[in-house]
């Protein structure tokens, strides 16, 4: 009976280490690594992002947000340009007529919000 586990035991080790031995290969297969943004997808997560800007702050510099900002649609959106990987979007308030621009990285993270297009 102790050799019956010890060959169980030896077998799931060889077993396991082939299938940990390609790690980095699997990653490469990884298909959520590639970009597939569009337009549409970069004003939503713009879109997206206002609407949690308006309950808190996220630490970016425009702060929290007023409650009128909840009601911006794709039409409010527009993307200024697109260059290295990075898109850079303004959003406009209706009622307000203020102005807020985003960075959007390439794999989707808002990397800064701003009242300025100072973004390169």
């Amino acid at each position: 009976m102790r050799y019956l586990i010890l060959i169980l035991v030896i077998c799931s080790a060889l077993v396991s280490s082939d299938s940990f031995a390609h790690v980095d290969r699997m990653k490469s297969m990884d298909h959520s690594r590639h970009s597939h943004m569009n337009d549409e997808k970069v004003k939503g997560i713009t879109i997206t992002t206002i609407q949690k800007l308006t309950f808190k702050d996220l630490g970016y510099e425009v702060g929290k947000l007023p409650s009128s900002w909840e009601s911006i649609s794709t039409a409010d959106v527009n993307i200024v340009s697109t260059h290295e990987g990075s898109y850079v979007v303004s959003a406009t308030n209706s009622q307000t007529k203020k102005t807020i621009f985003f960075k959007i990285e390439d794999d989707g993270e808002v990397v800064a919000i701003s009242e300025s297009n100072g973004f390169k």
